[in-house]
């Protein structure tokens, strides 16, 4: 007894493939949601990841790490000194910030990770250069690298919801972000000032860019 298989029934010409159902939208606010805020979770993460290591291999590693300005030696601080916090208070501010500032600046201006690396290494650039002697550490930079760009931002762009938005991080955070930029000893306030001069540079850049469109149409 023979068995034949059968035989695979080929498309039609010109016959177009069954298109993909459109994602819901509740699959699209998910998926905004998880690129807007997962950078600045991850990054938060690491934070912490960082911090309970320290405790194991004690603070030899910030000396090595932070970030020397002026000094090729500090140079890799650029890079690896906003993850070292000097204890859990400076971590737990810095991480609260965070948390409540980088998914905002990320949703208004659609840029996470741009924005959010932009801040990091700027922010260390910029206080390789002008910054105070010292070992600089911590991810006070890129927090106020987030609130000078939110409050600036808002206003380049010149739209209604960016410029709530500005107000409302300066009520909220613009006192005591001065308060931190004020000479203090034991505190970087030159490296503030470096993520407060990026914030400012990135909110006039992008929201000049941001605005262009708009005006066109008229």
């Amino acid at each position: 007894m023979s068995m034949h298989r059968p035989t695979p029934r080929l498309p039609e010409r010109g016959a177009v493939p069954a298109a993909r159902p459109a994602p819901s939208l509740a699959e699209r606010v998910s998926g905004r949601l998880v690129a807007v805020i997962a950078p600045t979770l991850l990054l938060v993460a690491a934070l912490w990841v960082v911090q309970i290591a320290l405790v194991f291999f004690g603070r030899l590693v910030i000396p090595s790490l932070g970030l020397i300005p002026r000094s090729v030696t500090g140079l890799d601080g650029i890079l690896f000194s906003p993850l070292l916090h000097a204890g859990w208070g400076h971590l737990i501010g810095n991480s609260t910030a965070l948390i409540l500032l980088g998914p905002l600046a990320a949703l208004i201006s659609g840029r996470p990770l741009a924005l959010l690396a932009a801040a990091w290494l700027g922010s260390g650039v910029l206080t390789w250069v002008i910054g105070s002697p010292g070992v600089h550490i911590g991810a006070s930079g890129i927090v106020y690298a987030l609130v000078a760009f939110l409050v600036v931002y808002g206003i380049a762009v010149r739209r209604v919801v960016p410029v709530v938005v500005s107000v409302l991080v300066a009520l909220t955070h613009l006192g005591s972000s001065l308060i931190g930029l004020l000479p203090a000893p034991g505190v970087s306030w030159t490296g503030h000032l470096a993520g407060a001069v990026v914030g400012v540079l990135l909110g006039l850049w992008w929201g000049r860019g941001d605005r262009r469109p708009r005006h066109a149409d008229i």
